[in-house]
């Protein structure tokens, strides 16, 4: 019956598995999952340019992307002024490369929700990582977005896409419920368990990847 189909259907599944042996021999896997606290972002608090630039750094340290990346603020209504900043229609960040300048460009009012923030910048940044890879990826350039969204997940950042995502109101490219089950991979994988992370997801996504691992093969 309808009710009974899968949260996440098998080809999704073995997409993400896919993506993970991908990235995996590509580049170095993270032995944990990276977590918002001061022991993985030295950046101060603050809402300034200088402050992001800070997380920028941060993100591409955690990343081990060395190049450099411009970071320019959007040109965008304070979110008193907007109708719904939450809306899905809302562009958070975007990256361009020219071949020889990369640039992020990021909605100002993120650096109020530094979860979101971070999460935003760290697909910004995976898009560096895998500019000129998009055909090479699992399910080639048509999937390029979802694969920069796991892209993340498996690079250690599957906290901030998941609750990052959940905070914000939207899904993004990825479900809420691919994006549980690639953290829960991501832990099955690493050999740990649900509780190194748990304390940094409110329960509604606790309670995501708590279903999630029950599904992991």
């Amino acid at each position: 019956m309808f009710w009974s189909r899968p949260r996440v259907s098998p080809d999704m599944k073995d997409w993400i598995e896919e993506c993970f042996d991908w990235f995996d021999d590509r580049f170095e896997p993270p032995k944990a999952p990276i977590l918002p606290t001061k022991d993985f972002f030295k950046a101060g608090g603050g809402e300034s340019q200088e402050t992001a630039q800070q997380v920028l750094k941060d993100v591409t340290r955690l990343l081990h992307f060395d190049h450099p990346i411009d970071l320019i603020p959007l040109d965008v209504l304070s979110a008193e002024y907007r109708i719904d900043y939450n809306s899905t229609s809302a562009v958070a960040g975007t990256f361009q490369n020219d071949g020889e300048n990369a640039v992020i460009r990021y909605d100002p009012e993120l650096l109020k929700s530094p979860l979101q923030f971070i999460n935003i910048l760290a697909h910004e940044v995976m898009h560096a990582r895998l500019s000129g890879l998009e055909d090479e990826v699992p399910g080639g350039a048509g999937a390029h977005e979802l694969a920069t969204d796991l892209g993340c997940i498996i690079a250690g950042f599957g906290v901030f896409q998941l609750q990052g995502a959940d905070d914000a109101g939207w899904t993004g490219y990825m479900s809420q419920d691919s994006r549980a089950y690639a953290l829960g991979l991501f832990l099955r994988r690493r050999g740990l368990e649900r509780d190194s992370v748990a304390r940094h997801l409110t329960p509604r996504c606790q309670k995501l990847l708590t279903k999630a691992m029950k599904t992991q093969p």
